[in-house]
């Protein structure tokens, strides 16, 4: 297995922390994976180690703002300007990934929570250079308390006029897992941004669910979606909707009986990378099996 880490510079000039796990010979598939909200892709090592064990290259990195990734002054840490900057970007670090492998190799885009959002809107402006997509815990709605519905109907303004002010309200710890020892590395990970969101992160955010709940009914790509039948954060119910309006004829939902949100992190953590990975592995055979058929009969 290779593991490197580099730098990306996305299209506003910000370098972006990078890292591959590359197994060794011809990857069965690549993986692009975007992680969530006030995280970084250091948490995913066992994950990544995981992946490319299995034969499966993954690319990932540090969104702006975010673990080892610019802007590093703490008044644009965490800070969404507008979420397309998230998707741009994620397009464009595709872009040039997919220069280092054979066109003929099956690629996935897939996430954690707010990094299947990501992936979501992504695909959404375009499926066609892509096999399948992953969603981890989606976040693509929350329970929305009266607090969070005051807040949203003056979200715009609270964006346009205080937009670094953190006075949207945060999951807390004990919110992600039902696990003490993934909380405490949660909570003490330097990298890791915690604590209430910014009203501009926040609205954009709330903004990205409505783009996705419009346009989901055009998604036909292969999806795979784990959630937690516990998640105190994303709205399992709103990834089932979005299974079941999606065009898709090819969908998996494996749900975690009691599990929170952090699904890849607790204990649940080796069951859900098994089915994960069979799931890439068996679509990325399906998907290079079609490839060859269509060059043999052009």
């Amino acid at each position: 297995m290779r593991i490197e880490s580099s730098t990306f510079q996305n299209g506003r000039g910000q370098l972006l922390h990078c890292v591959q796990y590359v197994p060794p010979g011809t990857p069965k598939a690549l993986l692009i994976f975007h992680h969530g909200y006030g995280e970084h892709t250091g948490r995913y090592e066992y994950v990544f180690k995981l992946l490319a064990d299995a034969g499966i290259a993954l690319h990932a990195y540090d969104c702006h703002g975010h673990g080892r990734s610019e802007p590093t002054s703490q008044r644009d840490r965490a800070l969404i300007w507008k979420f397309q900057h998230l998707v741009d970007d994620l397009l464009a670090f595709s872009k040039d990934v997919k220069l280092q492998y054979s066109s003929r190799i099956p690629i996935f885009v897939g996430g954690q929570s707010m990094g299947s959002l990501v992936a979501l809107h992504a695909v959404l402006r375009d499926q066609s250079p892509w096999d399948g997509i992953i969603l981890g815990t989606a976040t693509i709605h929350v329970e929305m308390t009266w607090y969070l519905r005051m807040q949203a109907m003056v979200g715009n303004l609270l964006a346009t006029a205080i937009p670094r002010a953190r006075i949207v309200p945060a999951v807390r710890g004990e919110d992600m897992s039902a696990d003490a020892a993934t909380i405490r590395v949660m909570e003490e990970d330097p990298y890791n941004n915690l604590g209430n969101l910014r009203a501009r992160t926040a609205n954009e955010i709330l903004k990205a669910f409505g783009h996705v709940a419009r346009l989901e009914s055009s998604l036909h790509l292969p999806i795979y979606a784990h959630h937690g039948t516990q998640d105190r954060l994303a709205d399992l119910q709103a990834v089932k909707r979005l299974l079941r309006n999606a065009s898709s004829r090819d969908v998996t939902l494996f749900e975690v009986e009691g599990g929170y949100h952090e699904l890849f992190m607790g204990p649940e953590k080796d069951i859900v990378m098994q089915r994960m990975i069979q799931w890439l592995l068996q679509h990325a055979d399906f998907a290079s099996t079609a490839a060859k058929n269509a060059n043999n009969n052009p």
